[in-house]
């Protein structure tokens, strides 16, 4: 209503505010609840607005009209709406975390959605981003300030040809560079391991992050909130690794769920990936010996189109027993029978998780947008406590 009455709303109530920007095709979520919590600690946490998955204009101004005297602002933006936002929110800092093709039926396609991303450097001067991803380096031109971070190597699948020049990129050692032009992977001012262990420039180990969600996908953004946090506030990035301990799972994402409702009372982990490169980071965190639950629904806010789940390497998981649930049940059995495992087809979500935990021990549960909330909204019909609650007796 706001945007329909006042166009400029956003501009307006925006001003004043310091504000971030996240962006990037999987992750914006989590990494803004890390900034937020960061930011928090600094100005107070009645000080900071944010949204939180509502990524959209409207989203936006729904965040800025009960912002009251917010001094910063943390904003996730869907890739497509980013230079519109920057421009109107005169944005500080921009996290730009990574691109890869999502939601095909209507989103475009991965160089154009990049570039369009890019844009965004004629409004907001400091950039915060992805050294390892060649479609985020290939459109970073327009920024003043470029703060590259290098993590774990990550999907690589849709940088396979230059973005500048459409010549081969080579991926060999620990870095990227086109074999047909001078497009190369920047030189990172800081790094993070798969044990948490930062480097910052010059070569100087900064610490250590030790996070509550797992992945190392997660540490790179956890360090990437604190990077964008201290260059927004003037301090440097490591005062803030204590603090990133704080922030376990982000409305349900990584979270652990005692099933106390089902007999033997099993262990169950919630995940939400909503494209192939969020489900192949997701699988590498399946422990052996789990049994693991895949949702697929395909509403308006998942995408219509199934095919993504062909990009997937669900190969990994040959001669697993899986169970595919969800609305589109019957594309994901399918397509988990072509990759060899043994799918077995149940479309309640609650019966699939009910099922995988009938012997007891670990139930890892994987859907996209609409499956992932909609599991989540029913699993106190399960008796689901979260784990935390579970330990402190909550509902005995």
């Amino acid at each position: 209503m706001a945007l329909a009455v006042a166009p400029g709303f956003v501009a307006g109530r925006a001003a004043g505010i310091d504000t971030v920007m996240v962006t990037g095709t999987n992750g914006k979520t989590t990494t803004t609840a890390f900034l937020v919590d960061l930011l928090a600690g600094v100005d107070g946490p009645e000080m900071v607005v944010a949204n939180r998955g509502s990524n959209l204009p409207g989203g936006v101004a729904a965040a800025l009209a009960s912002a009251g005297g917010a001094t910063s602002a943390c904003f996730e933006v869907d890739e497509a709406y980013v230079p519109k936002l920057a421009e109107e929110l005169r944005a500080r800092v921009l996290i730009w975390l990574n691109m890869s093709r999502d939601q095909l039926d209507r989103s475009m396609e991965v160089r154009k959605l990049s570039r369009r991303v890019g844009d965004a450097g004629r409004f907001t001067p400091v950039l915060v981003a992805n050294a390892g991803d060649p479609a985020v380096v290939a459109n970073s031109g327009n920024f003043e300030e470029r703060i590259w971070i290098a993590g774990a190597p990550s999907w690589r699948r849709d940088a396979t040809a230059c973005p500048a020049c459409g010549g081969r990129i080579d991926f060999g050692g620990s870095s990227w560079r086109c074999q047909g032009c001078d497009l190369r992977q920047p030189e990172a001012s800081y790094t993070i391991d798969g044990a948490g262990r930062v480097t910052g420039p010059g070569g100087k180990r900064l610490g250590r992050i030790l996070l509550e969600v797992p992945g190392d996908f997660n540490l790179f953004n956890a360090l990437a909130a604190a990077v964008a946090a201290g260059r927004l506030r003037g301090l440097r990035p490591e005062h803030f690794f204590p603090e990133l301990s704080r922030v376990g799972g982000v409305g349900g994402r990584f979270t652990e769920w005692v099933l106390s409702g089902l007999p033997r009372q099993p262990k169950l982990t919630t995940y939400l990936a909503k494209n192939p490169a969020g489900w192949e980071g997701i699988l590498d965190l399946v422990p052996a010996g789990a049994s693991l639950v895949l949702g697929l629904n395909a509403r308006v806010a998942d995408g219509k189109d199934t095919s993504w789940i062909w990009d997937a390497d669900l190969e990994r998981l040959a001669g697993m027993v899986v169970i595919a649930t969800g609305e589109r049940a019957g594309d994901m059995a399918f397509r988990l029978e072509v990759a060899g495992c043994r799918a077995a087809r149940v479309p309640d979500q609650l019966q699939a998780v009910a099922l995988a935990g009938a012997g007891g021990g670990r139930v890892v549960y994987l859907g996209n947008y609409t499956a992932f909330f909609s599991l989540v909204d029913s699993l106190g019909r399960l008796g689901a406590l979260r784990s935390r609650e579970a330990r402190a007796g909550v509902g005995s």
